[in-house]
């Protein structure tokens, strides 16, 4: 059983039936993509006292570089530190199957009501809460670091060319990423 942590609401463990409804749940009910879901994932496994929050963080940095959808590579490793290779196959199934079934239903109800007006207003309005979301993660994400000046800058001058240049935009992280990358270690030397 884990510690109980401030803020944690001590559960029952995680096991894989657990975590698959618990992520079925979440990707069920949360529209947006995996920069939306990502953080109501650390949310819903802390306050289970399944994972620290700092924990699922460091998790989540790792999940980035996986190829894919950053929600099914944040909760296949989230789950797979929790609960094994058990643990991370149902978080799979608990993250894919829900919006695999929910596309299946969309595409029946937008071709039946397409046209209507109040259909229309829910997808706009569900569209709004997006960028709240990522804001909150973000912002969750960079009090986490330690911020000094030249990083407060490099991270200020990649985000004013992404939005200057977004056609751009995977030319300038890939550059941005070596370009910091290589600064770093001359600085260090």
């Amino acid at each position: 059983m884990p510690k109980k942590e401030q803020g944690a609401i001590k559960t029952v463990s995680p096991t894989p039936w657990r975590i698959f409804l618990t992520l079925a749940k979440i990707n069920s009910l949360t529209l947006g993509g995996g920069y939306v879901i990502v953080p109501v994932i650390g949310n819903s496994f802390k306050k289970k006292g399944w994972i620290t929050e700092e924990e699922f963080y460091r998790i989540f940095s790792r999940a980035q570089v996986f190829p894919g959808p950053v929600a099914l590579s944040t909760s296949f490793l989230c789950s797979y530190r929790i609960a094994g290779v058990a643990g991370a196959v149902a978080s799979v199934f608990g993250v894919v199957l829900p919006p695999f079934l929910a596309l299946i239903l969309v595409g029946g109800f937008i071709s039946l009501y397409g046209d209507n007006e109040l259909f229309k207003r829910f997808l706009g309005g569900a569209g709004a809460v997006v960028p709240g979301l990522v804001g909150s993660m973000l912002w969750r994400s960079a009090r986490k670091r330690t911020w000094t000046i030249r990083t407060t800058t490099e991270v200020i001058a990649l985000a004013v060319l992404l939005v200057v240049f977004p056609s751009a935009a995977f030319f300038i992280l890939i550059g941005g990423i070596i370009a910091l990358y290589l600064g770093r270690l001359v600085w260090k030397s």
